[in-house]
């Protein structure tokens, strides 16, 4: 979350002194984030006075400042005695002072939240290694949850203006179309925000690469930290934010120092025994697909899908890759059909695989 940007808004907003655009930009991002809105009320009881319907500012001011100074008295003390304070200094500097205490106690309030993340929410859906599980939200949305994977939410998300979700792994989505009620997808990562529509969102604590997949409708997305600039997916597209890497083709949207690239590019079929298959969205139908894929691009998939720990030797070729899918298969089947494409030699070990 861009928390100091937010918080710098919200005190521009009730120091009176936002820009229309400022106050745009803030919705947007309260949009994204409406935990957010927690930093307001902390800010609106910081200046309102609890004796008066409509507290005199001023006082509040003095008030606060007094209280400040006394919290960090060694830091304020005066060279000469305070009551030889020059009027004219106290009244240029007290405003700085209560709003610099104020975006304090706010920036406490913000680090408390963002350490909280998903658990806020009162519910949390778990879907374990070699499970997939299908649910429904209170508001008619229905949610297919991936092996490893959890979904957290609020079991009376059908009364919020927003209805939010946290998710942690991979899920699909059908969500129930409501107009005034936008649909929001956290994630560590990415925002996803719609009002209806049909899409998949893969964002493994450990994966490098975040993705989200538009089946139907329309999606705005954004990533986290850099929450102003927003994508518009269509359907059959596909969003895919990758750390660590340099991308280099017409494709990339944004590079960040080589840390972090967006890029967007349409699904395509797999095509494997006269059948068509749709490689990011299969699994919610009990179908693993995998195109042109590494046993080290492999490995975190088939560990979460047959609930096994792999290990990959040395000597296996970095070379090899596969296309394939796998229904109804054991781990054992899974890989004995592998051996048909490429030669490697596999042990099974209870949940323990090792591949040489």
């Amino acid at each position: 979350m861009d928390s100091n940007r937010i918080i710098e808004l919200l005190a521009r907003k009730m120091a009176n002194e936002a820009t229309p655009r400022e106050l745009e930009e803030l919705d947007e991002l309260v949009a994204i984030y409406p935990d957010s809105l927690h930093y307001e009320e902390v800010l609106k009881e910081i200046w309102s006075d609890s004796g008066e319907e409509k507290p005199s500012h001023n006082l509040h001011i003095n008030r606060l400042f007094e209280q400040h100074k006394l919290k960090f008295s060694e830091e304020f003390e005066p060279a000469a005695p305070e009551e030889e304070m020059p009027s004219i200094w106290y009244k240029k500097y007290v405003g700085v002072f209560a709003i610099a205490c104020s975006l304090f106690l706010i920036c406490l309030a913000a680090l408390f939240q963002l350490n909280r993340k998903a658990v806020d929410f009162d519910t949390e859906i778990v879907s374990g290694k070699g499970m997939r599980k299908k649910i429904t939200l209170p508001d008619g949305t229905l949610v297919w949850l991936n092996a490893g994977s959890k979904l957290s939410y609020d079991s009376d998300l059908n009364k919020k203006e927003r209805r939010l979700v946290y998710l942690v792994g991979e899920a699909f989505f059908d969500v129930a179309h409501e107009q005034n009620r936008p649909f929001i997808v956290r994630t560590n990562k990415i925002s996803i925000k719609v009002l209806g529509t049909a899409f998949n969102v893969k964002a493994y604590e450990l994966d490098q690469v975040s993705e989200a997949t538009l089946l139907r409708g329309s999606i705005e997305l954004s990533v986290n930290n850099k929450s102003q600039q927003k994508i518009l997916l269509k359907p059959s597209e596909k969003f895919a934010l990758t750390e660590n890497r340099t991308a280099k083709d017409e494709k990339t949207l944004l590079q960040d120092s080589g840390d972090l690239t967006l890029k967007i590019e349409n699904i395509a079929p797999v095509r494997i025994a006269g059948q068509d298959y749709i490689e990011e969205t299969s699994w919610k139908d009990d179908v693993l697909v995998f195109k042109n894929e590494s046993f080290e691009e492999l490995k975190p998939k088939l560990e979460r899908w047959f609930n096994v720990q792999i290990e990959i030797a040395g000597n296996v070729p970095k070379s090899y890759r596969f296309t394939g899918i796998f229904k109804n298969e054991d781990i054992k089947e899974a890989l004995t059909a592998m051996q048909l494409i490429k030669p490697f030699h596999f042990k099974l070990k209870a949940d323990d695989v090792i591949i040489y």
